[in-house]
């Protein structure tokens, strides 16, 4: 492996100077012409320094005290090589973070054994995976943690290299096993190639050592693919799920085994069949916050709304302890932040607006300094916190909430401390578009709608223009979730502004409620929606005004499958029903929708 090893580092930029194998120096162009002249080879680059490791380890993380184990009854068991077993436990607990979701907590776990050991490979190799999609400050942290990973591990195939060759070398300390060299070697592929390469590695590795359970696990979360827009698994998808279901079939209380496969699993359409394990994972891994809100995300899916409200409840006091434990902020606990928004999100799908906007106003509340914009739990205060509560009253819509949503909205003046750190402001302005447009229809001043309807999707395009320096901040993921909910809220804005017309000409409407549809899928990365109303609403709106019942009913059928319990879709389907002429069950939708509020 030590070949193919230097050649992947080199096209990294991140090894020494040494040629590849096979590759012969190149004459030099100042080399003088005749006979007795030799070729002369051009001068190697001087080696790229390996830096210290402390400039592997943030200075977020200088006076936080040494972080404790999680409350993860088993984690994957692998033989690191380390000189202390302090720095061993350390390695272990960081990879059972890794793959239990708590990337932060993982990262000071890693550093904490670089402290003690800064030559422990697989601490390196933890750095590199919990860093992996890093915010901008902290990509100098992974990629010295490359660097030195690169650096130990072609010390490490030096040994056997003079081994093998009968050299006597002197060696001062083992570098890494082959397995753990392996690792790094996979991790290197996904930087040089892509996570379908890195997948495959780590496939290859898996057949070498097949008692090693975490390399099939990262085989599957490299190779997954996703679902369509059909909400079809891929081929790689399938694939990815195929293999932890055979992990599971042979040890099916592992936790990070059920996180694994819950996690892959979590966008799908339909979640239905795999509650008990989410429920499982915390009896077997109780109290650690992560777990408790992927609870929370499956159980919200299956309709359970209260138990989904205590889910959430729980893995926020959870994040909510640790702060407190350490010392650590908002901006350093995304898990928090995702957990609150998602409890609000909770409350309004049972119809409890007032304790949904209760939780949107105290997140919003939460300072968020300017120097720590770019911090992943900061961007999610900015993107999603600061909106919550205008997005909370554009779902119920009831007369006055466009007043109260436009006033809920960050004041510019207030964002003008953040200057350059953040885009959130595109966000921000996209809705205030969208609600002076809804506050015209509401006047019954369709035309003025439609200019500003026409100015929000100017707005859109400028955004897109600024695809590049959002990149650059460390924000695409939050700007991708923004973007996508102001397409579906302009295409749901035109249809508005098409029932509100006259009678006849209705009939648009019907394709701005279905292009929103199309677009409105699962959140990603356990993420709530960002759009909150289920478009299916909308077009149970429209079959209703157009006097067709029973397409209503059949529409809103599709979204009580999707979006369980939400109360904005029984309530629909429960006046469908019974303009359809089914009283019956319209009684019924209407017993069950009291039920979904009472409890």
């Amino acid at each position: 492996m030590k070949y193919h090893l230097v050649a992947l580092f080199a096209s990294l930029g991140l090894a020494t100077a040494a040629d590849k194998p096979g590759q012969a120096p190149k004459p030099s162009a100042d080399a003088k012409p005749g006979p007795a002249a030799k070729p002369v080879a051009k001068p190697e680059a001087a080696p790229i320094p390996v830096p210290g490791v402390d400039a592997v380890i943030s200075p977020r993380l200088k006076n936080l005290p040494e972080p404790t184990p999680e409350p993860i009854a088993r984690g994957f068991v692998i033989a690191v090589t380390a000189s202390d077993p302090r720095a061993q436990k350390h390695v272990l607990d960081g990879i059972a973070n890794l793959h239990g979701g708590w990337d932060f907590e993982a990262y000071r776990h890693f550093c904490a054994a670089l402290q003690i050991d800064p030559e422990c490979l697989m601490a390196h190799w933890g750095v590199v995976v919990a860093l992996i999609d890093p915010e901008p400050d902290l990509v100098p942290m992974r990629t010295a943690a490359l660097q030195r990973m690169v650096d130990l591990v072609s010390r490490g195939e030096a040994q056997v290299e003079a081994e093998r060759n009968g050299e006597k070398k002197e060696v001062t300390k083992e570098i890494g096993t082959e397995l753990e060299r392996s690792y790094a070697y996979a991790i290197a592929v996904f930087f040089d190639k892509g996570a379908a390469a890195a997948a495959d590695a780590f496939r290859k590795i898996a057949e070498k050592f097949p008692n090693d359970p975490q390399l099939k696990v990262l085989q599957a979360a490299f190779g997954r693919g996703g679902y369509d827009d059909e909400g079809q698994a891929t081929p790689d998808q399938v694939k990815a799920e195929t293999i932890l279901e055979e992990l599971l079939a042979k040890d099916p209380d592992h936790p990070l085994l059920l996180r694994a496969f819950l996690a892959i699993r979590a966008e799908a359409p339909d979640l239905r069949g795999d509650l008990a394990r989410a429920q499982r994972l915390c009896q077997v891994a109780p109290g650690y916050a992560p777990f408790l809100h992927l609870l929370g995300h499956y159980e919200l899916r299956n309709g359970n709304i209260p138990q989904a409200i205590e889910a959430f409840s729980q893995a926020g006091e959870a994040y909510r302890q640790w702060m407190k434990a350490t010392g650590v902020t908002h901006s350093d606990c995304p898990g928090w932040v995702k957990s609150e928004c998602y409890r609000a999100a909770a409350l309004a799908t049972k119809g409890d607006y007032a304790n949904a906007l209760a939780v949107a106003k105290a997140v919003a509340a939460i300072e968020v300094p300017p120097e720590e914009a770019r911090r992943e739990g900061a961007q999610l205060l900015l993107w999603e916190g600061r909106t919550l509560a205008t997005r909370l009253l554009m779902r119920r819509n009831l007369p006055g909430d466009t007043a109260l949503a436009i006033a809920a909205l960050p004041k510019p003046d207030a964002q003008k401390i953040y200057e350059k750190r953040t885009h959130s402001i595109w966000f921000y302005q996209g809705l205030a578009f969208a609600l002076e447009a809804r506050k015209k229809i509401d006047e019954g001043k369709l035309d003025e709608a439609r200019q500003i309807s026409s100015a929000m999707t100017l707005h859109g395009q400028r955004m897109s223009e600024n695809r590049d320096a959002v990149a650059v901040a460390g924000e695409r993921s939050a700007w991708m979730r923004a973007f996508k909910a102001l397409d579906i809220t302009a295409s749901e804005l035109l249809g508005m502004i098409a029932m509100a017309g006259k009678k006849e000409d209705i009939g648009s409407a019907f394709n701005w409620f279905r292009a929103a549809l199309d677009h409105q899928t699962p959140a990603s990365m356990l993420m709530p929606p960002t759009i909150l109303l289920p478009m299916q609403a909308r077009l149970g709106e429209y079959y209703m005004a157009k006097g067709d019942a029973n397409a209503a009913v059949d529409i809103l059928i599709e979204g009580q499958g999707r979006y369980t319990n939400d109360v904005e879709i029984l309530s629909r389907l429960q006046k469908a029903l019974a303009k359809a002429g089914h009283k019956e069950q319209a009684d019924e939708i209407g017993a069950d929708l009291e039920k979904v509020k009472s409890e």
